[in-house]
């Protein structure tokens, strides 16, 4: 269990590791852009055409974005001209103006079309190149008469035809519709891509060790061995006078009458040396024409037994004696 904590240890290092690692790429990464001009430290201008690609008539948003510092530039002094010739506006320019904490962001929209001959395409396409706008300024500490400026240079404008049927059959790049991706705004995500695949990828591996974890403690173990059962001591083995004698004190087995013989003659064999009177009629029972009954044998044993008990108890007596002479 040891090794396995160690193990998911290590995994959820290495993710972390991954998710600092790739935060820290995409950072430092990611495409290139279009810098915007810059007139100081303090301030920045960009222009852009919205759309890029219009036919003739068409209606398109000239929009200038100037960021700057409260602290060092006067809002009130920021002025942004341009001159769209031939091309007219459609209504006044609007200006939307964000402030957070010391910075400012102000856009102007131009909103401009042209219907007249100069703006007609003499072909499929004309590529339309309006006059550098220009943002002026001044500091806080400067004299407001004395503005600096930032010149920005608009995008091409690309007007087709409307008369000419041939772009409606055309394909490839003759088609009027076509992707800018330097006047596309930047996408915006609540979470980066690359954060949210990482701590998915993290977040992965986490469950998949939870799951090797919970795998491991449900995999059924072995069952321990049981302890060996303790061995029960031999039974104390039987002489064949003793055998003997527990069958004729037996009177419930089935083959009662030819074991009791048995059991006789070996009484009476073994008795010969000791009691002549018991191992006599041990033989007699034996032999008798009719069959020993269960009483008799029975009787017959407890005989035997107490005469071996007294024989017993003399040999004990007599070396007793001995001993203490």
């Amino acid at each position: 269990m040891r090794k396995l904590g160690m193990a998911l240890g290590v995994v959820v290092a290495v993710a972390c590791a991954l998710v600092v690692v790739l935060i820290a790429w995409e950072r430092g990464g990611g495409s290139e852009q279009a810098e915007p001009a810059r007139g100081s430290s303090h301030i920045e201008a960009r222009a852009t055409l919205n759309p890029r690609s219009v036919l003739f008539g068409d209606t398109v948003r000239a929009i200038v974005d100037v960021t700057f510092d409260r602290r060092r530039v006067d809002p009130g002094s920021v002025r942004v001209s341009a001159d769209f010739a031939p091309w007219r506006l459609v209504e006044r320019p609007m200006q939307v103006r964000l402030d957070s904490g010391n910075a400012t962001h102000l856009r102007t929209v131009f909103v401009l079309r042209c219907l007249t001959s100069p703006c007609a395409p003499t072909g499929q396409l004309v590529s339309v190149e309006f006059p550098s706008a220009k943002v002026r300024y001044a500091g806080r500490d400067d004299d407001a008469a004395a503005r600096d400026a930032i010149e920005l240079v608009w995008p091409r404008l690309g007007v087709y035809s409307r008369s000419s049927t041939s772009i409606l059959e055309a394909r490839g790049s003759a088609i009027p519709w076509r992707a800018d991706l330097l006047s596309m705004p930047a996408a915006s995500y609540r979470v980066s891509p690359t954060v949210a695949l990482v701590l998915l990828l993290a977040g992965s591996v986490l469950f998949a060790a939870g799951a090797v974890v919970l795998v491991y403690l449900a995999w059924p173990r072995r069952a321990p061995a049981p302890p060996p059962e303790p061995e029960l001591p031999p039974e104390p083995e039987l002489s064949p006078l003793e055998q003997a004698l527990a069958l004729l004190e037996d009177t419930m087995r089935t083959n009662g009458v030819a074991d009791r013989r048995r059991a006789l003659e070996l009484v009476a064999e073994v008795l010969e040396a000791h009691e002549d009177d018991l191992a006599e009629v041990a033989r007699t029972l034996a032999w008798s024409e009719a069959a020993p009954r269960g009483e008799q044998t029975k009787d017959l044993a407890s005989l035997v037994r107490a005469a071996l008990e007294d024989e017993e108890q003399d040999e004990e007596d007599g070396e007793v004696g001995g001993d203490a002479v």
